[in-house]
C-alpha cells in the first residue's frame, strides 16, 4: 500500500470533542472558540488581542488592514511565499516586493532585504516553510511592521527564538494537514493594542459571519492539547530521515544546525538529480512524494537566477516525503530506506 505524503492527525478524542459540540447545539462561534483562542495564546506564550477566523485569506487580509498601510504601499515577501500572499496584498490595494531566500533557513533573506534597503518597504510578511524560522537578523531594528506566518513553523525553536517571536502580528492557519488542525481556520494574534484596535474595528461588522465555528474550535482545542506529544513524534521521525539523507549527495532543505528544534511539519530534500526520476524511484517502493513548492510567487520566474539564485533550485528540485505522527515504525523504516538510497 502506498504511503501517503499527507494524513490528518485525528484521534478518537478529536472526533468525540466535535460530536459533543454538536450534541450541545453549539456548532457556531461561542465558548469553544474562546477556549481555543485562549489555549492558542498560552501555547504561543503571548497575550493581547487574538481572533480565530474561518480561513487564512481572511486572517492575512485583516492583519494587513490592522497595519493601516497607505494606498499602493509595498509589502516585502520571500520568493518561496505562496501565491496567496500576492493575491491578498493586492486585495488591500498594496504591491509586493519579492526577495530571495536565506540559504540556511529558506525564509526571507535578511541580508537581501538590508542590501535593498527598507525605505520603500512598508511591511513584511514572513513565510516560514516546513518548520524553518529565521536564525539571524535583528528584525525589530528594521522599523517596519512584520506579519509572521507560523502556519508551518508552529512549535519550532532556534536558541531563544521561537516561531511567532518576530512578528508584530502573528497569523496561523489550521487546515486539514497542518501541525494543528481545525479542519479549516486561521488565527490572528498581536500584543500591539493600536494594531488590535484597527483589526477589531475592521472586523466588527462581519465577524459573526467569518469567525471560527465552535465545531472547528473544539477540534482545535484537542489538537493544541496534544500538540507537544505530536511534535515529539514528528521530531523523532524527522531526525531519523535526516540521518538517512546524510548517506546521499542530496541536501536537506532548511536549517541543519543540530541545536535547531524543528517542529517536523515536513521533510524536504533539495535534489542533486531529476525530481521525476527520484519520485518514480520512491513510488517503486510505495512511498509517495510531492514537489515541495508548487504554487510560489516565482513559479512563473524560474529563469530569473539573477534575482532568485537561492530560491529557484528549491522550487525546481525540492521534494517532500511523508512525515506525520501516525506513520508506523514499519512505514518509517520503509521511507528511511528510500531516502538513504535516493538516486
Amino acid at each position: 500500500m502506498i504511503i501517503k505524503v499527507e494524513k490528518p492527525t485525528l484521534r478518537r478524542k478529536d472526533m468525540d470533542a466535535v460530536l459533543q459540540t454538536m450534541a450541545d447545539e453549539q456548532i457556531g462561534p461561542g465558548e469553544q472558540t474562546k477556549t481555543f483562542i485562549a489555549l492558542l495564546q498560552e501555547t504561543l506564550g503571548t497575550s493581547g488581542y487574538a481572533v480565530a477566523l474561518r480561513d487564512i485569506i481572511d486572517a492575512l487580509t485583516y492583519a494587513l488592514k490592522g497595519l493601516a498601510l497607505p494606498a499602493d504601499a509595498v509589502v516585502g515577501i520571500s520568493a518561496l511565499s505562496p501565491n496567496i500572499y500576492e493575491t491578498v496584498v493586492a486585495s488591500v490595494g498594496c504591491r509586493t516586493k519579492i526577495f530571495d531566500i536565506d540559504t540556511e533557513t529558506g525564509t526571507l533573506s535578511f541580508d537581501a532585504l538590508k542590501d535593498h534597503g527598507t525605505d520603500n518597504i512598508s511591511a513584511l510578511i514572513l513565510y516560514e516553510p516546513y518548520g524553518n524560522i529565521p536564525s539571524n537578523g535583528d528584525w525589530k531594528s528594521l522599523g517596519i511592521p512584520i506579519i509572521e506566518d507560523i502556519t508551518e513553523s508552529l512549535g519550532s525553536v532556534y536558541g531563544e527564538r521561537t516561531a511567532g517571536g518576530i512578528g508584530d502580528i502573528v497569523v496561523c492557519a489550521f487546515e486539514e494537514y497542518c501541525t494543528v488542525s481545525t479542519a479549516g481556520g486561521a488565527a490572528i494574534s498581536t500584543s500591539d493594542m493600536e494594531i488590535a484596535a484597527r483589526i477589531e474595528t475592521a472586523l466588527q461588522p462581519i465577524l459573526q459571519y467569518i469567525e471560527l465555528p465552535g465545531m472547528n474550535a473544539a477540534l482545535g482545542v484537542v489538537q493544541l492539547a496534544q500538540m507537544q506529544k505530536n511534535l515529539s513524534r514528528r521530531k523523532v521521525v524527522y531526525d531519523r530521515y535526516r540521518q538517512s539523507l546524510m548517506k546521499t549527495r542530496h541536501q536537506l532543505f532548511g536549517v541543519k544546525d543540530i541545536d535547531f528544534s524543528i517542529n517536523g511539519h515536513g521533510f524536504v530534500v533539495v535534489l542533486d538529480s531529476k525530481p521525476a526520476d527520484v519520485r518514480q524511484f520512491a513510488l517503486r517502493y510505495e512511498v509517495a512524494t510531492t514537489m515541495a513548492f508548487t504554487d510560489t510567487v516565482i513559479s512563473d520566474q524560474l529563469d530569473r537566477f539573477d534575482l532568485f539564485p537561492q530560491a529557484i533550485p528549491c522550487v525546481s528540485r525540492a521534494i517532500r516525503f511523508p512525515l506525520y505522527p501516525f506513520l508506523s515504525n514499519q512505514q518509517i523504516q520503509q521511507i528511511e530506506k528510500v531516502i538513504s538510497h535516493l538516486p
